[in-house]
């Protein structure tokens, strides 16, 4: 019998990396008035990333994200067993985090667009 892990992974489009890097994210909207989230990215593939957020975003905003801080990578390393720095991601799904997750309150999961 599969493990719920296991089944996830049977769908996923790629194997995810986990990380723990600092970003910040806004919606990619032609105004200024738009609130920053702070957040962690906990976990990449190629195709997407999780993220813990300050903030909610229904699903199908499309968001600026911003990696702050990243861990120093071997240079060894492939590109595309690094996080994006910098990218344009839909939001394809959003969940409120348990309550007392320091700042972090949403949990969300990314498309990059391409």
């Amino acid at each position: 019998m599969e493990t719920q892990t296991q089944q996830k992974m049977v769908k996923r489009a790629a194997p995810r990396s986990p990380t723990e890097t600092a970003i910040t994210c806004r919606p990619y909207v032609s105004h200024r008035t738009v609130q920053t989230a702070d957040g962690v990215m906990r976990n990449f593939s190629s195709y997407g990333s999780y993220v813990e957020t300050s903030g909610q975003y229904k699903s199908g905003t499309i968001l600026i994200v911003r990696m702050l801080r990243y861990p120093s990578v071997i240079s060894t390393m492939q590109c595309d067993s690094q996080p994006r720095t910098i990218c344009l991601a839909e939001v394809k799904w959003c969940r409120k985090l348990i309550e007392g997750n320091s700042n972090r309150r949403y949990g969300m999961g990314l498309k990059y667009l391409d």
